[in-house]
């Protein structure tokens, strides 16, 4: 019996084998669906953004690109927001007012989704205000007029929202620029005017403000400053 040699035990079975694979759960069709849309529209929007810069394209393109805003989900927002960023910031001069407007009427057609996005936006308008070209810093007083009109009404924001343009704005007018000393100055004039009831004790805090700028040595658009100070009279 000692000759006899003891049965080996059976080897465990592999138990990675054995384990159950992990699924991967596959994105659902609807999800699935929502994102190629996505893709899709903003594959739609570069190319539209694309054509404004050809004078033949260009009456098509804002005609395209407005009826996206009118379409657009809340969740797309963010997404056209950023298109629109790389828009202002191009060389093009026509690429670049088109592209403020185009932000300042996402706003109006979306104002609560795009509320979250106000301090990106009010930054990359005033940026323009530096720009050469007088026809893009038109498009950028227009478009400060029109975020006023939505965000600085019935007394609301106070400190806080009217911080949000007057901020960058004083920031330009620092700056040794003239031109871009006079498109923040008709800015901020365009932002009193077009306030509806806006918080007054912070207005009569700008007034301070502008007074001040107003004596500095270092200011060259003083004719363009005075008509904030005209618009805060009022």
């Amino acid at each position: 019996m000692g000759s006899q040699r003891s049965a080996k035990p059976s080897k465990p079975p592999n138990q990675a084998a054995a384990a159950p694979s992990r699924s991967v759960s596959a994105p659902s069709p609807s999800s699935l669906s929502s994102h190629l849309a996505m893709v899709e529209l903003k594959q739609r929007i570069l190319t539209s953004l694309s054509k404004l810069a050809d004078r033949d394209t260009h009456q098509i393109a804002v005609e395209d690109l407005e009826k996206i805003i009118q379409s657009l989900s809340n969740d797309g927002v963010s997404m056209l927001l950023n298109c629109l960023y790389d828009a202002v910031s191009d060389p093009k001069p026509s690429l670049k007012k088109e592209g403020v407007r185009l932000l300042s009427s996402l706003c109006t057609a979306h104002t609560d989704p795009a509320a979250t996005h106000l301090t990106k936006i009010i930054a990359h308008i005033v940026r323009r205000l530096k720009d050469s070209d007088s026809l893009v810093r038109d498009a950028c007083r227009d478009a400060i007029g029109s975020l006023a009109g939505l965000y600085l009404k019935g007394g609301s924001g106070g400190d806080g929202v009217v911080s949000l343009f007057v901020k960058p704005l004083f920031e330009v007018m620092s700056e040794n620029n003239k031109a871009a000393q006079g498109g923040a100055a008709l800015c901020l004039a365009k932002m009193v005017e077009c306030a509806s009831d806006p918080p007054l004790v912070t207005f009569q805090k700008l007034c301070t403000r502008v007074c001040k700028v107003l004596n500095s040595p270092n200011f060259m658009a003083k004719a363009s400053l005075l008509q904030v100070v005209s618009s805060l009279a009022q």
